[in-house]
């Protein structure tokens, strides 16, 4: 009996033990942080207005919603669900809201308040949440997803998109901020005061996607930051006055900090301290990866290992590139920080990097400018009141009040007669302007390759729309004109005969006659604008006139949509009008 009752306590004691380990484990399960942003393929809906009043169209500009509500959401415009407002309750502060469907017939009418998550920065050209909503029970916030599926209980005070970070959300509770996705799952518990994003951002492709969160608590009635990374994983305690973010020049998954305590600033690589908090300040150089410290009113450098790399003894330093320009009283002295080594020349106070390595720019004691050739270590005699390096040999220069291009052995390239002139990014083309003329010409080299009064000039993806009131061309960054037909799918294409505008097909054969002053592109939507004596009207792809030239409208492109114009309301916010 002894024996079967021992190893009856012991089976009970292993069941318990492996009750504990199951629940320990539990736990301390990290919960999975991962989400899906919906991507938003095709917009089949716009907002429009009419009367003071919104509705909703398709992309055939088909009425699908009739406009008489005081404000429309839609959060995904690939999907039929609209937010309708309307009766607004001064006294409530809130609208009445139906969900609508394409059919106007109203959803999720289980919940009495829905409204879309607004994104707050311009990451996403559409403005919302584009998979979750929120709702309202017992005034208390929760998160649905576009089926009525509830994703968060209504526990929250307040939920809000996250700065930066589409698909995380800010919620508040009992007083408290914290950070959920998309999924409901807590990623920051709400036991904060404040939080924001660090604003880390990588590149195109990962953008803000691992950028973590900064996090304040009320203590001894000031508060005190600390950092949490993308993985929820505390890094720095609440007990820092600030705390910075800075780049990772390995983009590994290293964070690198600068945090002021007790009025001092200290630098962290992760959780290590690697420089003390005894500086008054510490500023990054992305240029050169290096760290700028403020000790005693001095400046010097240190690189991302503590190490000095210039002795902390100037008044101020500037930094433009590879050059260090570093001041005491009225002298300057500048240093290559690749080589650590002083540079010495003549009446030289200064040093700028350009965009190339082979040309710096010197600035003098006369508070004037010249070319410094990095190749042969020449300094060029010549003196400029102004110089701006563009690209390949070429700069901008200053003489008689206007503006002109030299190249780097001062010789003229382009007549000094501009008001403006300006390098257009990621091309080698130079947008210049004479003001009283109005004229813009488009200059590549030496070459002027278009010259046009009123003109406009809108960059796309891998070419240059230029256009005026009558005009319109298209130049890939390498300076030449490209056909419409090479750059649109379309059956048809805007083409100009004798002065006036009509369309052709692929074949280059005229199938609406040229009897307009100006036209645009037919949009995705198959829709495209004419215009006479000043007005705009709508023509499809069929080419049956929608509207009969009447719009006034301040715009060499715009868009239309069956018989509705876009109008720009502000970010992400655009919507359609027909009077």
């Amino acid at each position: 009996m002894k024996k079967k009752t021992v190893f009856i306590i012991i089976g009970i004691i292993c069941i318990i033990l492996a009750t504990t380990i199951s629940i320990i484990a539990i736990r301390n399960k990290k919960p999975n942080l991962d989400y899906q942003l919906e991507v938003v393929s095709e917009i089949n809906y716009m907002v429009f207005m009419d009367n003071n009043k919104y509705g909703v169209i398709n992309k055939n500009g088909e009425i699908i919603i009739e406009s008489k509500y005081d404000e429309i959401q839609i959060p995904n415009p690939s999907k039929p669900l609209f937010i309708c407002k309307y009766d607004y309750d001064t006294e409530k502060n809130q609208y009445k809201i139906k969900v609508l469907n394409e059919k106007s017939e109203q959803i999720l009418y289980q919940y009495v308040i829905v409204e879309a998550i607004e994104l707050n920065s311009g990451i996403s050209p559409i403005p919302y949440e584009k998979s979750v909503l929120k709702f309202v029970d017992n005034n208390k916030y929760g998160l649905i997803d576009f089926n009525g599926k509830v994703i968060a209980k209504p526990n929250y005070d307040e939920i809000n998109s996250f700065d930066y970070n589409e698909g995380l959300l800010l919620v508040k509770k009992d007083n408290k901020y914290g950070v959920i996705n998309i999924n409901g799952v807590t990623v920051v518990k709400e036991e904060y005061d404040k939080i924001e994003s660090d604003g880390y951002y990588e590149d195109n492709e990962t953008q803000y996607k691992k950028s973590g969160f900064i996090v304040g608590k009320n203590k001894d009635n000031s508060i005190k930051y600390g950092y949490i990374n993308r993985n929820a994983e505390l890094v720095l305690d609440t007990k820092y006055e600030q705390i910075d973010r800075i780049e990772n020049p390995e983009k590994n998954n290293d964070i690198y900090l600068i945090a002021i305590e007790n009025g001092q600033a200290g630098f962290y690589k992760n959780k290590d301290n690697i420089i003390k908090h005894e500086y008054e300040d510490i500023e990054y150089d992305k240029n050169n990866k290096c760290l700028v410290l403020q000790k005693n009113s001095k400046q010097g450098l240190a690189d991302f290992n503590g190490n000095i790399q210039i002795e902390l003894k100037y008044d101020n330093i500037i930094i433009s590139g590879k050059y260090v320009n570093a001041q005491s009283g009225d002298n300057i002295e500048v240093f290559d920080y690749s080589t650590k080594q002083k540079i010495n020349y003549d009446n030289v106070i200064g040093l700028n990097q350009t965009s190339s390595e082979k040309y710096s720019i010197a600035i003098t004691d006369n508070e004037t400018f010249k070319i410094i050739d990095n190749e042969n270590k020449e300094l060029k005699t010549r003196e400029y009141q102004y110089l701006e390096y563009i690209y390949g040999d070429y700069f901008i220069t200053y003489k008689n009040k206007k503006f002109g291009i030299i190249n780097s052995n001062g010789d003229k390239i382009v007549d000094f007669k501009y008001d403006s002139i300006q390098k257009i990014p990621n091309t080698n083309l130079v947008q210049a302007v004479i003001f009283n003329k109005n004229t813009t010409d488009l200059i590549k080299d030496e070459k002027v390759i278009l010259s046009m009064k009123n003109a406009e000039i809108l960059i796309k993806e891998n070419f240059l729309i230029i256009s005026s009131d009558s005009k319109r061309m298209y130049i890939n960054f390498d300076g030449e004109i490209i056909e419409n037909k090479n750059l649109f799918e379309s059956k048809l294409y805007a083409y100009n005969q004798s002065g006036k505008w009509g369309f052709m097909n692929n074949n280059g054969e005229g199938v609406i006659e040229c009897n307009y002053d100006f036209v645009t592109e037919f949009n995705s939507n198959g829709f495209a604008g004419i215009k006479q004596n000043g007005k705009w009207g709508v023509i499809n792809i069929d080419g049956e006139i929608i509207v009969e030239p009447k719009y006034e409208i301040n715009s060499n492109s715009p868009n239309f949509i069956g018989k509705y114009y876009e109008l720009d309301k502000g970010y992400g916010y655009n919507y359609y009008v027909c009077q």
